[in-house]
């Protein structure tokens, strides 16, 4: 479909074609009279054109616009609309980019904005009052230089996103920031820096108060624990006060394994081990020996074992040992006689080394699944109690997890059981042999 435009200059084309036509058989020569009409047509155009390009190049400004008609004139109001919207587009965006550059700017958080090669293209001045980084200054300079830490540098470099890293604030003193990488389009990240401080300071009073709670409740615990066993050696007791004596030493020995697991707790959080810390553990040996003491005291459960002999571990043998023991003895807690266990440590293909037990116990809700390692909480708080557990076991399995770079992921569906796993990082993995000859 033509445009109108467009017709009117085929029409003039046309109009004016077919007059030199009539001129030229007038004459006799109507072939050249047409062909100098084309010439003279086309170089009229080509002129048109060159007036309209002159004009774009100096700007397009409408009182510098060719005197033209036709299709060309229509093409200078074609642009002449486009650069108007173009301009109202143009402001639009510019002010929703300052109403954004306003608001990041004021954003009590340090934000930074770091393109492939971690050089910095913008920053807010939350980042100058936290990070010491200029947004004007320290554009274009690598974050690296300026946050001169070993391992922020390794922190930019991890690939993994949730990671939070807790360092020094380099411009305030006794500061504590949280950052985060949040990655974009294009290869660019953002840098985001929390003062935590005040956060980090409840985490060590919290932490603190734990442990001396814990150690100061230590020593009447063991005086009271040694007078129950003093008055159960009386022959002259009742049954009754017998019986009283029992459950009073239950719960003192019930309190006393609290105890144990608060100070263990209070160690192990927030103090992650260093890469090639700790001792070359023989996993293998160590579940066996595990399984080989529960079977003993319950034979009612079936134990399936898949273990990878030659694969060790390097880390805290204490807590590792606390941690694999804590799963085996809840999974015998709770599930009922006859149930199967199945254990298994084996190294998966990305090189991670991965213990998990199995049950086809009852299993848990989804609900319950998120909080299940939290201090104290309990899916069935009698059950728990009446059992003898603290309380405690899986948040000593979390954070013992987490002291060596691993993960504690629990999976259950109600009836079909439940698979709780602990995930090492490969760092911490070695072949036995290569172990042994270290």
């Amino acid at each position: 479909m033509l445009s109108n435009c467009l017709k009117g200059e085929i029409s003039r084309f046309l109009t004016g074609l077919l007059g030199v036509a009539l001129a030229g058989f007038v004459l006799g020569f109507p072939a050249i009279c047409a062909l100098i009409y084309l010439t003279g047509y086309v170089f009229w155009l080509l002129r048109r054109m060159d007036n309209m390009v002159r004009w774009l190049d100096s700007g397009a400004k409408p009182a510098n616009a060719p005197q033209t008609t036709g299709l060309t004139d229509e093409m200078i109001q074609l642009i002449h609309r486009e650069k108007k919207y173009s301009r109202k587009q143009r402001n639009r965006y510019r002010g929703m980019l300052a109403q954004f550059n306003s608001l990041a700017a004021d954003l009590p958080d340090a934000t930074v904005v770091l393109d492939r090669d971690f050089e910095i293209r913008w920053s807010n001045s939350a980042a100058q009052r936290l990070l010491n980084i200029d947004p004007e200054k320290d554009r274009g300079q690598r974050i690296d230089n300026l946050v001169r830490l070993p391992k922020f540098r390794e922190f930019l470099h991890n690939n993994s996103d949730e990671e939070e890293l807790e360092i020094p604030s380099s411009s305030i003193g006794d500061r504590i920031m949280a950052i985060r990488k949040v990655p974009t389009g294009k290869h660019m990240t953002v840098l985001i820096a929390a003062d935590i401080t005040q956060r980090v300071q409840v985490r060590e009073m919290r932490k603190a108060f734990v442990g001396d709670v814990s150690h100061e409740l230590r020593t009447p615990l063991t005086v009271i624990r040694g007078y129950l066993e003093m008055l159960r050696e009386n022959e002259s007791l009742d049954e009754q006060m017998k019986q009283g004596l029992d459950q009073v030493t239950a719960q003192s020995d019930r309190m006393r394994g609290i105890v144990e697991d608060l100070l263990q707790l209070s160690k192990m959080e927030g103090n992650p081990l260093a890469e090639n810390e700790g001792d070359t553990l023989n996993m293998g040996a160590m579940i066996q020996t595990m399984v080989h003491t529960l079977g003993e005291s319950t034979e009612s459960h079936e134990f399936i074992l898949e273990l990878d002999s030659t694969l060790a571990l390097v880390g805290s043998e204490r807590e590792i040992y606390s941690a694999c023991h804590n799963l085996l003895t809840n999974a015998v807690r709770y599930t009922d006689p006859g149930s199967t266990i199945r254990v298994s440590w084996q190294q998966s293909a990305d090189g991670e080394a991965v213990y998990s037990v199995a049950d086809n116990g009852h299993g848990i809700e989804a609900r319950h699944l998120s909080r299940l390692s939290e201090r104290f909480y309990r899916v069935d708080a009698g059950r728990s109690r009446d059992d003898g557990g603290t309380g405690l076991g899986l948040a000593i399995v979390k954070h013992a997890a987490q002291r060596h770079g691993g993960l504690l992921s629990i999976n259950s569906t109600p009836g079909s059981g439940s698979v709780f796993t602990i995930t090492f990082p490969p760092a911490r993995v070695l072949p036995l042999q290569l172990a042994a000859n270290q």
